[in-house]
């Protein structure tokens, strides 16, 4: 795995330096017209939301976007995301897909979950549980122990396309949380494109062609969620020209803004 440093959290110093290796819960029922996981819902509640900050600049990373890919494909239960950090960006290739947002996001993470550094590939599991993104074993044992335990908040969302070009996704949005559950949340708000392909041409993977899906365009602060009153809004995003709408995705989760463990999550596949 290839690791960042931040001395104080800051970006005043980038190195990377060498490789080492959701029982439904009872809150009021939602509206039939929300839209639940694409995939079968999990054993025991709501989808556990999968978030594999990667690069196409990390050598190490591609088997983590494949096994993400796989993970989406055929385990019931699961959101995967993928973000695509920038800090790789200066060292020969520039990543398409990557966005300081992302690299900033995977710092939080770091604080919250109380390592060291950033590192790539990295996994973060229902935004409680981290590990190198390829370690197969520990993510199916996260996996199996977030799937099992109760969801303490629900999302459900609804999506359709507006305009013509530029075109904007409205998503409509109806979220609640248990009492159990302390605070303070947001509802964020995630669109991912899948069948991605680019051919690399410089850097660990120069020369490879990249298949990414998964991979997160835009991420949204939708709104916060104070008390247990169910809360619905409708918030907007604006699609890139560029993306293909046939291949765009909608994710929703309840994130707590502190501990940032994720305590409900849907969305849908394809938006629309």
């Amino acid at each position: 795995m290839h690791r960042r440093f931040f001395p104080e959290r800051l970006r005043l110093a980038l190195r990377i330096a060498g490789q080492a290796a959701i029982i439904a819960i009872g809150v009021e029922l939602f509206s039939r017209s929300m839209v639940s996981a694409p995939t079968a819902g999990a054993t025991s509640g709501d989808p556990v939301v999968l978030e594999l900050f990667t690069s196409q600049g990390c050598s190490d990373c591609p088997p983590a976007d494949a096994q993400l890919n796989e993970l989406g494909a055929s385990t019931a239960g699961v959101i995967p995301l993928a973000y695509h950090v920038d800090y790789w960006n200066h060292l020969g290739w520039s990543d398409p897909f990557s966005s300081a947002q992302f690299s900033e996001r995977q710092e939080d993470y770091a604080h919250a979950l109380k390592i060291n550094a950033p590192y790539t590939p990295q996994i973060v599991i229902g935004g409680a549980t981290q590990f190198v993104g390829s370690d197969r074993s520990s993510i199916a044992r996260a996996l199996t122990k977030a799937q099992a335990a109760p969801a303490l908040g629900h999302v459900g969302l609804r999506t359709s396309l507006a305009g013509q070009a530029p075109r904007s996704l409205q998503v409509k949005l109806k979220a609640q949380v248990g009492s159990s559950a302390p605070g303070p949340f947001v509802v964020m708000v995630a669109v991912y494109e899948n069948g991605l392909v680019t051919r690399v041409g410089a850097g660990e993977n120069g020369g490879r062609e990249l298949k990414d899906d998964y991979t997160v365009r835009k991420l949204v602060r939708a709104f916060a969620i104070e008390g247990t009153q169910a809360v619905e809004k409708e918030v907007t995003v604006d699609l890139d020209p560029t993306w293909s709408v046939d291949r765009l995705g909608a994710a929703a989760f309840i994130q707590n803004t502190s501990s940032l463990k994720i305590i409900g999550a849907t969305a849908q596949y394809p938006i629309g």
